[in-house]
């Protein structure tokens, strides 16, 4: 997005501060996308699929009841579960956005199995994990990198007569 703002900043489409307010506005969509490509990829080379935690509690009630205590501690609406039924490892981890939406990926064993002494922890720490990310200020910070970078291909093109 950085090249052709600078490339209409240079033929004046834009102004400096529309440009950036425009990087700004494509990396919001692009971060809000973000997690339903991953969905997507999970679904489609993983096989995964996506279980809320009414379902888990059907089968896994225990399972379930850690998942909500933990969820309403961390006060993290919504959480599902992406299940993979061809692993057998015990490898979990979590994605979301800025807390909302969250998804923890985790293989079919681990839910199938009765409230696991050893499992549980990993669970709980993944959620907390999650709950303490903020990701605004690396946001804010890739976007003002973004923003310089496109002020030097301003001043490049201008110096080398490129557009």
């Amino acid at each position: 997005t950085t090249l052709p703002m600078a490339y209409w900043v240079r033929t004046d489409e834009l102004g400096v501060r529309g440009a950036a307010i425009l990087i700004l506005s494509l990396n919001v969509l692009f971060v809000m996308v973000l997690p339903l490509v991953m969905d997507w990829a999970e679904s489609k080379y993983f096989r995964a699929r996506f279980v809320a935690l009414e379902e888990v509690a059907q089968n896994n009630p225990e399972l379930a009841v850690m998942l909500s205590s933990q969820c309403e501690k961390l006060a993290l609406p919504g959480l599902k579960l992406a299940v993979v039924d061809q692993t057998n490892s015990d490898e979990l981890f979590s994605y979301g956005l800025w807390r909302n939406n969250p998804r923890l990926f985790i293989s079919d064993k681990v839910l199938q199995a009765a409230a696991d002494k050893e499992i549980a922890p990993s669970i709980e720490a993944e959620l907390t994990r999650f709950a303490n990310q903020d990701h605004t200020l690396v946001f804010l910070m890739f976007a003002g990198f973004q923003v310089m970078a496109q002020n030097l291909l301003v001043y490049l093109m201008g110096i080398y007569h490129l557009y």
